[in-house]
C-alpha cells in the first residue's frame, strides 16, 4: 500500500549559507507530532524499554488521521499535536480514509468513511483543524500504487477522483506541504514507474502536490529509495517533485523481499529535512517503530507494540550503531543524549507529557504496507486490540473488501484544473 533536484523549493531541506556571514548556520526545519499511544503502555508493561522509548518520543513520528477513529480521538489527537508543538515547527499527518481503501487486501477497509461526501466531511475536519499551521500530510497510503497496478482495483474503487479531492481540500493551506504515497514496488524500475507518472500529473493539476513518499512502513534502504526517486522523476521527465522516505525500520535495509517484521531491521536515521540526497525532502517515521507488521516473524498483532520486535530494531539501528547509545540488555543509556546529537526532526517540547494528552486505547499506529499479491503466513485481524488504525495492508489471495467501492462523481476530477487557475489568479 506506502524523496536534489532543480527544485527551486530546496530552502525547506536548509537555507542557503549566507555568502557575506561565513558563521551563518544551516537550518533544518523541524518535523513534529505526539507519541504513539502505543508507547504510552509500552513503557508501562515493560519499563526496560522505557529509555529506548523516551528517546524515539523525542522525534516526530507521524499521526495517522484515519476514519478508523472517532471523530472525538481525531480531534483530540489534533488538538494535542497543535498544543504541544511549537508554531515554528511542521506537524506531520498522514491523511488515510480514502472510500473503500485498502480495497485489495481487505484488512484496512472498515471505517467511517463510505462515498466522496463523507470524504470530504472528513479532510473539513481536518483541514478546519490544522488551520494555517505548517504540516506535512503523507496522503492515502498505497491508493496510487493500487490504482497505477495493471487490473487493480484502485480504479472500480474511485481512487483516482477522490484523490483529486483530497489534494484540493488539502493545498487550501498555503503551508501545507503534500506527498502523495507510493509503494516502492511501483517505482523500482521505470516501466511501472511510468504507470505512476500520468496519476501524479492529474493529481499536480488540482493543487501544490511536492512529490511522493516512498518505503512507507517498508525496509528499503535510503539510497535505494533515492534510486527510486530517481526513476520516478525520469518518468515525470522533470524534477519538480521529489520524495519522502520512511526510515522507521531501514536502517540496515533489506536484500529480500520480506516485508514482515523483518527480523534484520533497525531503527533508521530519524526525521530530519537534511537528507544529504538532493532529490530527498525529508526522512520521515511514518510507520511507528515497534508496532507489528502482523503475526508472522514471531510477530503480535498488527499495530499492537511488538516487545521482541522493538528489541531488535533498537539493537540493530541507528541510535545504537551511530548514536553511541546502548542495547537494550546493556540499559539503553541515557534517553537523552541523541536528542543533543540531533537537532532536526524533533518532536514536540520535551518539557512536555509527551504523549499524554492524547492516550486512546484505539488507536495504535500504521500497521503495514505490503507489495500487492504478497503472502502473510498468518494472516492478522486488523481488528484485533489495539485497532490498527493505519495501512495495515497485507495481500494475500485478494478478499473481497469489507465496504463496496464507491465510485467518486467523476466532475469532482474535471473541477481540479479549473480550481487551481482560479487560486492562482
Amino acid at each position: 500500500m506506502l524523496f536534489g533536484s532543480s527544485f527551486s523549493r530546496l530552502a525547506i531541506v536548509a537555507t542557503a549559507l549566507a555568502l557575506t556571514t561565513p558563521s551563518s548556520l544551516v537550518h533544518a526545519e523541524d518535523l513534529c507530532s505526539i507519541a504513539p499511544s502505543s508507547y504510552t503502555q509500552a513503557k508501562t508493561d515493560h519499563p526496560e524499554l522505557s529509555k529506548a522509548l523516551e528517546a524515539l518520543e523525542q522525534h516526530a513520528i507521524a499521526s495517522w488521521f484515519t476514519d478508523r477513529m472517532t471523530t472525538d480521538e481525531r480531534s483530540t489527537m489534533i488538538s494535542s499535536m497543535l498544543s504541544q508543538c511549537s508554531e515554528d515547527t511542521r506537524l506531520s499527518i498522514v491523511v488515510y480514509g480514502i472510500p473503500n481503501k485498502d480495497c485489495d487486501a481487505g484488512l484496512s477497509s472498515g471505517g467511517s468513511v463510505k462515498s466522496t461526501e463523507d470524504y470530504k466531511a472528513f479532510l473539513k475536519e481536518l483541514t478546519d483543524a490544522v488551520g494555517d499551521r505548517k504540516v506535512l500530510y503523507v496522503v492515502e497510503p498505497d491508493a496510487v500504487g493500487l490504482l497505477a497496478k495493471e487490473n487493480s482495483c484502485g480504479s472500480s474503487a474511485g481512487y483516482l477522483d477522490n484523490l483529486k479531492v483530497a489534494v484540493t481540500a488539502l493545498s487550501g493551506n498555503a503551508n501545507a506541504e503534500l506527498y502523495v504515497d507510493v509503494g516502492y514496488w511501483m517505482l523500482a524500475d521505470l516501466t511501472n514507474a511510468a504507470k505512476i507518472a500520468p496519476i501524479m500529473q492529474e493529481l499536480g493539476s488540482c493543487g501544490t502536490v511536492k512529490g511522493v513518499t516512498i518505503n512507507t512502513s517498508n525496509y528499503r534502504s535510503n539510497d535505494e529509495c533515492a534510486t527510486y526517486c530517481t526513476n520516478f522523476q525520469t518518468a515525470m521527465g522533470k524534477s519538480d517533485m521529489s520524495c519522502v522516505v520512511d526510515t522507521s525500520r531501514n536502517f540496515n535495509g533489506n536484500p529480500t523481499s520480506d516485508w514482515c517484521n523483518v527480523a534484520t531491521a533497525g531503527i533508521g536515521k530519524p526525521p530530519s529535512s537534511e537528507t544529504g540526497v538532493s532529490n530527498l525532502d525529508y526522512f520521515m517515521w511514518i510507520k511507528p517503530p515497534g508496532e507489528s507488521d502482523g503475526e508472522c516473524s514471531g510477530g503480535t498483532a498488527a499495530g499492537s507494540f511488538y516487545v521482541d520486535g522493538f528489541t531488535k530494531l533498537w539493537d540493530q539501528g541507528y541510535f545504537v550503531s551511530e548514536g553511541g547509545m546502548k542495547t537494550i540488555a546493556d540499559g539503553t543509556g541515557d534517553a537523552t543524549q541523541q536528542s543533543s546529537q540531533t537537532a532536526a526532526g524533533s518532536s514536540v517540547d520535551q518539557t512536555s507529557s509527551i504523549g499524554q494528552e492524547y492516550d486512546s486505547s484505539s488507536e495504535s499506529g500504521a500497521g503495514t504496507v505490503a507489495p500487492p499479491g504478497s503472502v502473510l503466513p498468518q494472516t492478522p485481524s486488523p481488528t484485533s486490540a489495539p485497532v490498527d488504525t493505519g495501512a495495515s495492508q497485507k495481500s494475500a489471495s485478494t478478499p473481497s473488501p469489507t465496504d463496496a467501492p464507491t465510485q467518486a462523481p467523476p466532475t469532482d476530477g474535471a473541477k481540479c484544473k479549473a480550481k487551481l487557475r482560479r487560486r492562482n489568479l
